[in-house]
């Protein structure tokens, strides 16, 4: 995916060096992407911001809105090349937006929009829990899985997930089921809309054949894709 937008103008004498967003977070002007990216690579954020909490994304969104800028979400920044222009607006940075609740009875997951779905992966397979086994191999994030309906081997984020929930750029909630989402191969109704954000997502594992059965299997998988995609080269 390459991102290429207007360059973003360069930082007046009143402009402020950062705005506080909340008590974890602040919007700082002229930020590089080069270090955001795997490519390492690409010019600066006009404005940007890795929002920590809930509240704090939302608060993110306002002060998008009322200052009249566009919006792009960033992840983990894999796969993504951006331009040495740089961009317009303000990017939000998900990756520290960043938790799981696992129901071990169950096989239900939560996890934040900034989670990496690998991450997932293993601590389903510690559990024994199977279903993500293939996303072990995904250099992204939970968000960012839902958006273009992530799979690998046979199977997607579509076949397990719940639902997800949204934050809108109005602040307002949103919980969407996978009907909602129009999931087709790789990609959702999300897929290049920035009105809205993922910020968590329900799934749903299905009981495996042991732990240890379950992690040898997604280790075969993480093999399979590092002999074929070796996604630790820029």
């Amino acid at each position: 995916m390459t991102l290429a937008n207007p360059a973003p103008q360069p930082s007046s004498e009143n402009r402020v060096p950062f705005v506080p967003i909340g008590a974890t977070c602040a919007i700082r002007p002229m930020v590089s992407l080069a270090g955001f990216t795997s490519y390492r690579v690409g010019g600066p954020a006009e404005w940007f911001v890795s929002p920590r909490t809930l509240e704090d994304l939302q608060a993110c969104f306002a002060w998008a809105t009322a200052a009249g800028v566009p919006v792009t979400l960033l992840g983990l920044g894999s796969n993504l090349l951006v331009s040495d222009r740089g961009l317009p607006g303000l990017v939000i940075c998900t990756r520290h937006l960043r938790q799981t609740q696992f129901d071990e009875a169950t096989g239900r997951l939560i996890a934040a929009a900034g989670e990496p779905i690998a991450r997932l992966a293993w601590k389903a397979a510690d559990r024994g829990w199977a279903g993500l086994e293939w996303a072990v191999g995904i250099p992204g994030t939970v968000g960012g899985a839902v958006a273009m309906n992530a799979g690998a081997h046979h199977t997607c984020t579509a076949d397990l997930l719940v639902n997800a929930q949204l934050i809108t750029r109005e602040g307002a909630l949103q919980k969407l089921s996978p009907q909602d989402l129009g999931f087709r191969y790789r990609t959702s109704v999300l897929q290049g809309d920035t009105s809205r954000l993922v910020t968590q997502a329900t799934l749903q594992l299905r009981p495996g054949a042991g732990a240890d059965i379950v992690t040898a299997e997604t280790r075969a998988c993480q093999e399979r894709r590092h002999a074929t995609q070796p996604y630790h080269l820029p």
